[in-house]
């Protein structure tokens, strides 16, 4: 006969995500991270104000916005645990050298880093070649399936600018299109 003692200890726990699965529901904070990479993928970054409309939108959608607002009316934690916050911009953006945690759509997750990492570049000045594009920013996309080299090139296309040959910067405002994105 087995015999012994269980000794259960418990900790107060302070993290958002764990508040907001335990009070919404695993699907529902699920969603809840989901539309917020979503938002934040979509526009290279967003502010609290394009999140929290988001998170509006999709909450009448799905029928959610009543817990959301009286369970979760703050995301501000949430959002500063999970994301990066730029104070100068008011932007939130993914954590640097991480990926989406949900399943954000291919092109989209393409066209997010691919504008991430030419802006770094331009910023140091500097032109890269589509192989160093690839090699820098594969590793970012394993998030469901892994896009093709072919997938890349035509989103580079869209968001970037070809100089000589071989490499690549990204458009200057106001040539970048969200039309090319969206009629997969």
């Amino acid at each position: 006969m087995l015999s012994g003692q269980l000794i259960i200890n418990f900790r107060k726990v302070r993290n958002p995500k764990i508040i907001m699965k335990a009070n919404l529901g695993m699907e529902i904070s699920d969603t809840v991270m989901q539309t917020i990479e979503g938002i934040i993928a979509k526009n290279n970054g967003a502010t609290l104000e394009q999140i929290n409309d988001e998170l509006i939108i999709k909450g009448l959608e799905l029928g959610f916005l009543d817990l959301l607002k009286k369970e979760y009316s703050n995301i501000t934690p949430l959002l500063l645990e999970s994301f990066d916050y730029n104070e100068d911009t008011k932007i939130f953006n993914i954590k640097k050298n991480s990926n989406f945690q949900t399943h954000i759509d291919e092109r989209l997750r393409v066209r997010y880093y691919l504008i991430s990492y030419l802006r770094r570049m331009e910023r140091e000045n500097m032109v890269v070649t589509f192989d160093e594009i690839v090699m820098k920013i594969l590793p970012l996309l394993k998030n469901g399936t892994t896009p093709k080299h072919q997938t890349i090139l035509n989103v580079l296309e869209d968001v970037g600018q070809r100089v000589g040959d071989d490499s690549w910067r990204l458009k200057q405002s106001g040539q970048l299109s969200l039309d090319k994105l969206f009629s997969v």
